[in-house]
């Protein structure tokens, strides 16, 4: 196993609504030897709006490189944001360790802590004619489940986790921790490693 200093997670989460719980998280991740990648100066929404898709894109794609687990904080709405979506879907086509942590718990200086939301992991999963060969990446929508446009087709192969032949919805493959209830200060090294582990990492 790769020694944690050397080890780089990508946090994936709510920026408008969860920034200040997430800088928790990411102070504590350094104390544990982590580096952090997936932070931007703002939101990746914002960045949609005055640069488009493909710089969005752009953006997350520089982040993932060199990490070996992404992390999905979960907070009250990240189960709607898009770009969680292809963050996600991104990481497994390049084979990297994923895990959720929710983070509602934790206070916000300015609204304390928050509710707790979805899995975002209950609404992403893969299908299509033949997932032998090539997996489609879909996501759960008001109106039923549709092809997630902004990620591309895998191999199966692409990740160990990944079972040709089947049609997984992602939270039968990745776990999800509570920071609070689970005892992330403590146990966060841990939760990446086994996410790491599970990816051959």
């Amino acid at each position: 196993m790769s020694n944690p200093s050397n080890r780089f997670v990508f946090f994936s989460f709510h920026y408008q609504r969860d920034i200040m719980r997430v800088q928790q998280i990411k102070k504590h991740s350094l104390t544990k030897g982590y580096q952090a990648a997936g932070y931007f100066d703002g939101s990746l929404s914002e960045l949609a709006k005055t640069e488009g898709v493909t710089a969005v894109k752009r953006a997350i794609n520089k982040g993932l490189p060199g990490t070996s687990v992404t992390c999905v904080l979960i907070g009250a709405e990240t189960y709607t944001r898009p770009w969680v979506d292809y963050e996600i879907f991104r990481s497994i086509e390049l084979g990297k360790g994923v895990i959720g942590i929710r983070i509602h718990q934790l206070k916000d200086p300015k609204t304390g802590m928050d509710v707790a939301g979805p899995n975002p992991f209950d609404y992403l999963g893969y299908g299509g004619k033949d997932t032998r060969t090539t997996m489609v990446p879909y996501a759960k929508y008001m109106d039923g489940w549709k092809p997630y446009t902004n990620a591309d087709p895998i191999s199966p192969s692409a990740a160990p986790y990944l079972v040709p032949g089947t049609t997984p919805i992602l939270s039968s493959l990745f776990d999800v921790y509570d920071w609070v209830d689970d005892d992330g200060f403590n146990n966060f090294p841990q939760w990446v490693a086994k996410a790491a582990r599970q990816a051959g990492r």
